[in-house]
């Protein structure tokens, strides 16, 4: 597994990822990801690349022609009021209630009392930080979760965050393919970006690697003696990438072990605004 504070990969010379418009009417699509099938963005299809050109050892996703919202929680093993918070993730997540993407950023600031989060990391510190001021907000605080340009003051009001997903859902304002190549065990991931001419000048490009069903036994610090469990924790993120009128290509690669990863890309404006997110995992490429 790659360690949270592992600096990005620098990927070389890559074959680009072609974007071509789609012919499928919007109102004909299923919003859902689809994975190794139709897209259901209209101005999206992952086209085929020369190196992998219908090889058997990839899988793919496109996002659809809905945004599928995002949601970033903040939190720390070494905060007594943050299990909770993990727990309540891990519970939408398996329900699937929300039709969303979600990502559990553990940050080093609590590392200094008593426990050292395996999962933490400056980077996600600095991100929660530059999310809060951008929001126009002074405080970062953990668990703390933010849906788009909205920071809920509170994950438990159930109605606050129905209302700000229903908020950030809408049509797609930008298009993300996604695809692994896994031959000859090596492990590139090809990401895809394009706009619908919507948005502002802001937008960027990030992409998460996730792991699922991750437990640690606490042994020190405010949670001592717990077992924690956890989901959609991010161990790796990559980017920004300004994505402008062009569209973005970009191959990385990856180390995704054996364990249940989740790769999350999204496209995101500098208040917090996001356009697409698009998820691909191990589920999706047995």
């Amino acid at each position: 597994m790659i360690a949270a504070n592992d600096a990005p990969l620098e990927p070389g010379a890559t074959q680009p990822l072609s974007l071509v418009p789609s012919p499928v009417p919007v109102e004909d699509i299923n919003p859902e990801v689809e994975v190794r099938s139709r897209s259901a963005f209209a101005g999206l299809v992952l086209a085929s690349f020369n190196s992998v050109a219908g090889a058997a050892d990839t899988c793919s996703a496109r996002s659809g022609g809905q945004i599928t919202p995002l949601i970033e929680l903040y939190t720390s093993e070494g905060c007594s009021s943050c299990p909770p918070a993990d727990r309540w993730l891990s519970r939408q997540v398996r329900s699937g209630e929300h039709r969303a993407n979600w990502l559990a950023f553990h940050v080093d600031y609590w590392d200094d009392l008593g426990w050292r989060d395996r999962f933490a990391s400056p980077r996600h510190a600095e991100r929660q930080r530059e999310r809060v001021n951008a929001l126009g907000h002074s405080t970062v605080y953990t668990p703390q979760v933010m849906i788009g340009p909205q920071v809920q003051t509170t994950w438990r009001a159930g109605p606050a965050v129905v209302r700000a997903l229903a908020a950030e859902r809408g049509a797609a304002q930008a298009g993300l393919a996604l695809q692994l190549d896994r031959g000859s065990g090596a492990q590139r991931l090809r990401l895809g970006a394009v706009r619908s001419g919507q948005g502002g000048s802001s937008a960027q490009v990030w992409l998460a690697q996730t792991v699922d069903g991750v437990k640690t036994e606490v042994r020190a610090g405010e949670n001592v003696g717990a077992t924690l469990n956890h989901d959609r924790v991010v161990t790796r993120l990559w980017g920004p990438w300004p994505l402008g009128t062009a569209p973005f290509a970009k191959a990385i690669d990856v180390d995704l072990g054996q364990a249940a990863w989740g790769l999350t890309a999204f496209v995101q404006e500098a208040n917090g605004k996001v356009l697409q997110s698009l998820r691909l995992a191990s589920a999706d490429c047995r």
